[in-house]
C-alpha cells in the first residue's frame, strides 16, 4: 500500500489514533510528495453538501476534519496552510507539540495579530502562556494582543496570581486597549471591578496605579461605553481627598474626553474638591472653553456648579470666573443662559473691562432675557457688535413691522457664467483623459461629457492612441468583475459595458492597433468564464449595452442615451452632436449653445433622437431675458423656433401648434408650469394617465402605523411609527401591489410611445440603493426634479427613525441635489426640505438648514409652507421635535434679522397645525419662539396659535414658556 493510499484509508475509515504514528514516520520527502493527495482530501471532505432532507454540511464528519488537520500541520508549508486551511485548533497542536511543532508558526502567529481572528481556534491567555514558557512560540506577542487573550480571565483571580508576570505586566495592558472589559465586568453579578477592589485590598496591585491608569485610559481612544465604565472605576474605588489632589493633572485631563459621561463624572467629583486650598483652580479654569463648546447640556449645567461654587469661595478668582462662565452663552439653552446670568449678577463686577470684554462676543447668541438683565455689563460694548449686523437690514428691523419687503435679498448668480463653464474636450488626448476619469465619479457630469466628446473626436483619432484604451477598459473590466469601488453605482457599470462595446468597435476599425484591446478581452472573457455558476459572473463573451433583458431596466433613460451614441459612432454619415451634453456646472446647457446644436440638425435635415432632446430641453437654464430670444432664436425655424419660444419665452406665452412632436412639447410644458393644463395639448397621449406621474404633485399625508410581534411569552407587542406617504392612484397605466405596506410597489407605463423622461422615475423601487447614481438621476431633469424626489422620500425619508448606511446615503445624495438645483419649488422639494429637517441624520439636517438660510437671503423660499409642512408632521408625531430645536438654535436662529423674521413665520405656521394636547419637547419651541418674538419686536397674531397658547398655559411644564409669549 502506497503512503497516499494509506492517508486515504486512514481518513476514509476515521483512525483517528493511527494519524500521529503515521506523521511521525514520515520523511520529510515522504511529507511533501503528500500535500497533492492531501490538497484533494481537504476540497473533498470540506464541500457543502446536503446531509439529509432538511440539513447541509460539510462532508467530513469531526473525526475526518481532525485527521486532515493534523496531517495539515505537519506536511504543508506555510503558503500551503493558508491556501486551504482557516486557522489552527489549538488542541490539535497541542496533541502533536511532544514531537513536532510547524516550523512557520511564529510567523502564524504574527500574521494573525491585530486581525479580528486572529488565527487559532480555542486560543485563550492560558494557552498562549503555557507555549511561551515551553519555548513553542518564541515571537513576543504585541500587548494587544496579550490584553485581548487576558480580559477573558479577568475574573477568575486564581488565573491572575498564578503568574507573577501577569499582574507586574499583563493586567495594565486592559488600560491601553479596547478588549470588552465593561461586558466581562458585567459577569460579576451587582459586584462591578470586583477583581481590582480584591486585588488592591489583597495588596497584589498598586491602588494608587490603579486610579491612575483609569483616568488616563478615558483619552486613550477608546469606545463610549468603554470609557465610561474606566470613569467609573475611579469613582468604584471611593478615592480620598488626597488622592483626587494628587491625581488633579489626570482628573482634569478627562474634562478633555470625547465622551461626555466621564466628563460628567469628574465634574461630580469635582463639585466636592473645589473648594479645597490644594484645588488647581487656574488649570480648571483654562477647560472650560472646552467644556462649553461641548454640545451636551449636562456638561454646562455642572460646569457652571463648579464655577459657582469657586466663585462663592475663591474671592480673588471671581472677575476670571464670571469671564469663562460668559463662554457658556455660546449655548441658546434658556436654563444655560439663566445660571449664568445668577452667577455674573452675583460675582461680577460692572465696571470689569475683561467681564465686558468677555460678554461681548456673545452678545448675538444671548437671549433676549439675557440681555436685558446683564444690560449693565453691555452698555457700551453693543454697537460695534451689532453695526455689521444692521447693515444686512435698514432700522426697520427696530420696528414692529412683520413685512419682510423691506429686507435687502442677495442677488441670484445667473446660471450661465464664465466662471462655472465646463471644460471643451479639445482633442483626443482630451477625449483620452476624460475617459480615464469617467468610472471615477469625479464630477457628475463626467458621463454625459464623454458621451458628447466620443461623438466629436472619436473619428479624428490617430492610430498610436488606440492602445492607449487599454488603461481604461482595464478598469471597466475590474469594475463589471468586481463591483468597484464605494462610489460606483449601476450608472458607471453601464458606462463600463459601454466602453466595452466602444473598444469592439475600435478593433473592428484598426485591427492591427488595436490587437492590444483583443487580447485583453479575450483574457478577461477566460477569467470570467472561471466564475461560471457564480455571483459574480458577467458572461463578458456576450455582455453589450444593447443586450435585452426580462428584467426591468432600472436606468433606461442613460441606457438609450449609451445606446444612440454607439449608433452614432457606429454610423458611416458624419455623426451630429448629442443635444443633451451639458455646457455648464453642475449640468445646465446655455441656451445659445442648444441653439447652435439645432442649427446643425435643422440644416441636416435630420430629426433629433427623442430622448437625447427631452434632457436638453430639461437642462436648459431657464434665466435668460426673454427680451434676447428673438436674437437667440432667429436662427431657427418651424417647431423649432416655436417651442423654445414658449420654453424661454414669459409666463403668459403659450405653446403655437403644430405639435410633430407631442414629447417635446409636454416637457416644455411641464417645465414651464407644472400646475398649469395647456389646452392645446389635450389630444396628447399623456393626459390619459394620472398627471400626478408628470408633476411629481402627490398628495401626501404622515400617519401613525401599528405595529406588532408575538414575544417569547406568546404575548402580542403592539407599537406605533409615524410614516410619511404618498397617495399614489391607480389607473389602467399605474397599479399599486402591497398598498401602504413597507413592501408597496409601482408598476407604471406610458401611454405614448415616446416616453417621457419623468415616467421613467416610477421605475425606481423602494428598496433600490441608488445613491451613488442619485446625483445623475437629478441633473437629467433639473428644471423638473419634482416626480425624483418624491421616488426619493418614498424610498429612503418615509420613517424619521431610519439610520441605515442606505437610507442615509440616498438622504444625503438628496438633500445635497435639492442644495444645487436652481428650479422653482413646488410641493415635493419643500416636502424634503421641511423632512430632513427631523431625519435620523444629523449631516442632511445640517443641509436643509444651509439650504434655508441660502433661499431666505435670496427671497426664494416660502418659509410658512415649511411650517406647515412640519407642523403636519409634528401633528402625527413623525420625527422627535428635539432634532428641530436643536437645529434652529444651532444653525437657523440670529442668522440675520431677514432670517429671524422668516423663522418666526416658519414656527407660527407650524404651532398652528400642532394638536391641542401638548407634544414632546414643546416647551423648549415655546421657548424659541418666545426669544424670536422679542429679537424681531413682535407679537403672537395667529389666530389658531392664540387659542393653542390659551390651552397650553393650564399645562404646568409650559405655563411660563407661554406667558414669556403672551406678555
Amino acid at each position: 500500500m502506497t503512503l497516499e493510499e494509506r492517508l486515504n484509508e486512514i481518513v476514509e475509515k476515521q483512525q483517528g489514533d493511527a494519524i500521529i504514528p503515521f506523521l511521525q514516520g514520515l520523511t520529510q520527502e515522504e511529507r511533501k510528495s503528500l500535500v497533492p493527495r492531501l490538497n484533494k482530501l481537504e476540497e473533498y471532505y470540506s464541500k457543502f453538501v446536503q446531509l439529509n432532507k432538511n440539513t447541509y454540511g460539510t462532508r467530513g464528519t469531526s473525526a475526518q476534519h481532525r485527521i486532515i488537520n493534523l496531517t495539515a500541520l505537519v506536511i504543508y508549508s506555510l503558503k500551503e496552510f493558508r491556501k486551504h486551511q482557516w486557522g489552527i485548533n489549538t488542541e490539535q497542536l497541542n496533541e502533536l507539540i511532544p514531537w513536532y511543532v510547524p516550523s512557520w508558526l511564529d510567523s502564524f502567529f504574527k500574521e494573525g495579530e491585530g486581525k479580528e481572528f486572529g488565527g487559532f481556534y480555542g486560543m485563550d491567555y492560558e494557552v498562549l502562556m503555557d507555549w511561551i514558557e515551553q519555548g513553542i512560540l518564541t515571537v513576543t506577542p504585541s500587548p494587544q494582543t496579550i490584553a485581548g487573550y487576558l480580559v477573558s480571565y479577568i475574573n477568575t483571580t486564581a488565573i491572575l496570581q498564578k503568574r507573577e508576570i501577569t499582574l507586574k505586566e499583563h493586567i495594565w495592558y486592559l488600560f491601553e486597549y479596547d478588549c470588552g472589559q465593561n461586558w466581562m465586568d458585567n459577569r460579576n453579578g451587582g459586584h462591578p471591578y470586583y477583581p481590582y477592589k480584591y486585588l488592591i485590598e489583597n495588596g497584589k496591585l498598586d491602588r494608587m496605579r490603579v486610579l491612575r491608569e483609569s483616568l488616563l485610559a478615558v483619552n486613550r481612544n477608546m469606545n463610549k461605553n468603554l470609557c465610561g465604565w474606566f470613569a467609573g472605576m475611579f469613582t468604584a474605588l471611593t478615592p480620598s481627598i488626597e488622592e483626587q489632589l494628587t491625581l488633579q493633572p489626570e482628573i482634569l485631563a478627562v474634562l478633555s474626553a470625547p465622551h461626555s459621561r466621564p466628563v460628567n463624572i469628574m465634574l461630580g467629583l469635582l463639585k466636592g474638591l473645589c473648594n479645597h486650598p490644594q484645588f488647581r483652580i487656574e488649570e480648571f479654569l483654562n477647560q472650560t472653553s472646552v467644556l462649553f463648546a461641548s454640545d451636551v447640556k449636562a456638561i454646562h449645567q455642572n460646569t457652571l456648579a463648579v464655577l459657582n461654587k469657586l466663585a462663592k469661595e475663591r474671592k480673588e478668582f471671581r472677575d476670571a470666573i464670571c469671564c469663562v462662565a460668559a463662554q457658556g452663552l455660546m449655548s441658546r439653552e434658556e436654563s444655560t443662559q439663566s445660571k449664568i446670568v445668577k452667577l455674573i449678577l452675583a460675582y461680577g463686577e460692572t465696571e470689569s473691562a475683561t467681564l465686558r470684554e468677555a460678554l461681548a462676543v456673545y452678545t448675538e447668541t444671548m437671549l433676549a432675557n439675557t440681555k436685558k438683565e446683564l444690560k449693565a455689563y453691555l452698555e457700551n460694548n453693543e454697537s460695534g457688535h451689532t453695526s455689521a449686523h444692521n447693515e444686512a437690514a435698514p432700522a426697520h428691523s427696530e420696528q414692529p413691522d412683520n413685512d419682510s419687503a423691506s429686507f435687502v435679498y442677495e442677488p441670484i448668480l445667473p446660471i450661465i457664467r464664465e466662471d462655472n463653464r465646463i471644460q471643451e474636450i479639445a482633442s483626443p488626448e482630451d477625449l483620452l483623459f476624460l475617459a480615464s476619469q469617467v468610472l471615477d465619479g469625479n464630477e457628475i457630469y463626467h458621463f454625459d461629457l464623454l458621451l458628447g466628446a466620443l461623438v466629436q473626436w472619436d473619428r479624428q483619432q490617430d492610430t498610436k492612441q488606440i492602445s492607449q484604451w487599454a488603461p481604461i477598459l482595464q478598469r471597466a473590466y475590474k469594475l463589471l468583475m468586481s463591483g468597484g469601488s464605494s462610489r460606483n453605482g449601476l450608472l458607471d457599470q453601464l458606462m463600463a459595458t459601454f466602453l466595452l462595446d466602444y473598444a469592439k468597435l475600435l478593433v473592428k476599425r484598426f485591427p492591427k492597433e488595436g490587437k492590444e484591446l483583443s487580447d485583453l478581452h479575450q483574457k478577461m472573457v477566460q477569467k470570467d468564464e472561471l466564475q461560471k455558476g457564480k455571483w459574480n459572473y458577467r458572461n463578458l463573451q456576450k455582455l453589450t449595452i444593447r443586450q435585452k433583458t426580462n428584467q426591468k431596466e432600472k436606468f433606461p433613460v442613460h441606457k438609450q442615451l449609451l445606446c444612440r451614441t454607439l449608433d452614432l459612432l457606429e454610423s458611416k454619415e458624419k455623426p451630429l452632436p448629442l443635444l443633451s451634453t451639458p455646457t455648464h456646472t453642475p449640468m445646465f446647457i446655455a441656451p445659445a449653445t442648444l441653439v447652435e446644436r439645432l442649427k446643425q440638425y435643422q440644416q441636416a435635415n435630420t430629426e433629433p433622437d427623442d430622448m437625447d432632446m427631452q434632457i436638453a430641453l430639461s437642462r436648459v437654464a431657464l434665466d435668460n431675458s426673454s427680451q434676447e430670444l428673438p436674437i437667440i432664436l432667429q436662427d431657427l425655424k418651424e417647431e423649432y423656433q416655436r417651442l423654445l419660444s414658449f420654453l424661454l419665452g414669459a409666463e403668459d406665452v403659450l405653446p403655437q401648434a403644430p405639435f410633430t412632436h407631442p414629447s417635446w412639447w409636454m416637457t416644455a410644458g411641464l417645465i414651464k408650469s407644472p400646475e398649469t393644463i395647456y389646452s392645446e395639448f389635450k389630444d396628447f397621449s399623456y393626459n390619459k394617465g394620472p398627471r400626478e406621474f408628470l408633476t411629481g404633485n402627490f398628495t401626501w399625508r404622515t400617519y401613525l402605523r401599528t405595529h406588532s410581534y408575538t414575544d417569547y411569552n406568546k404575548k402580542v407587542v403592539e407599537w406605533n411609527s409615524a410614516t410619511l406617504t404618498f397617495d399614489i392612484p391607480e389607473s389602467k397605466n399605474s397599479h399599486v401591489a402591497n398598498k401602504n405596506e413597507y413592501n408597496e410597489k409601482i408598476s407604471y407605463h406610458s401611454y405614448d410611445s415616446h416616453p417621457l423622461v419623468v415616467e421613467m422615475y416610477p421605475l425606481i423601487e423602494r428598496f433600490d440603493d441608488i445613491q451613488n447614481d442619485l446625483p445623475r438621476l437629478a441633473w437629467l431633469t433639473p428644471n423638473m426634479p419634482e416626480p425624483l424626489l418624491v421616488w426619493c422620500i418614498r424610498s429612503a425619508i418615509y420613517d424619521p427613525m431610519l439610520n441605515e448606511v442606505r437610507e442615509i446615503g440616498i438622504t444625503k445624495a438628496t438633500i445635497e441635489a435639492l442644495h444645487q438645483l436652481r428650479h422653482t419649488w413646488h410641493e415635493a422639494s419643500y416636502i424634503l426640505e421641511a423632512s430632513c429637517m427631523l431625519v435620523a441624520d444629523k449631516t442632511s439636517r445640517s443641509y436643509a438648514a444651509e439650504i434655508w438660510i441660502d433661499r431666505v437671503s435670496k427671497g426664494c423660499i416660502d418659509s410658512k409652507r415649511i411650517g406647515k409642512i412640519l407642523g403636519s408632521h409634528q401633528h402625527t408625531g413623525w420625527g422627535p421635535l428635539k432634532r428641530l430645536t436643536g437645529l434652529i438654535q444651532q444653525q437657523m436662529m440670529n442668522v440675520s434679522p431677514l432670517h429671524n423674521r422668516e423663522l418666526e413665520n416658519l414656527i407660527v405656521a407650524m404651532l398652528a397645525g400642532l394638536p391641542e394636547k401638548p407634544i414632546k419637547d414643546l416647551k423648549k419651541l415655546l421657548e424659541i419662539y418666545a426669544e424670536l418674538l422679542s429679537i424681531n419686536h413682535s407679537k403672537a397674531k395667529d389666530e389658531q396659535v392664540l387659542h393653542l397658547l390659551n390651552v397650553w398655559k393650564g399645562v404646568a411644564n409650559l405655563k411660563k414658556a407661554v406667558a414669556n409669549i403672551q406678555h
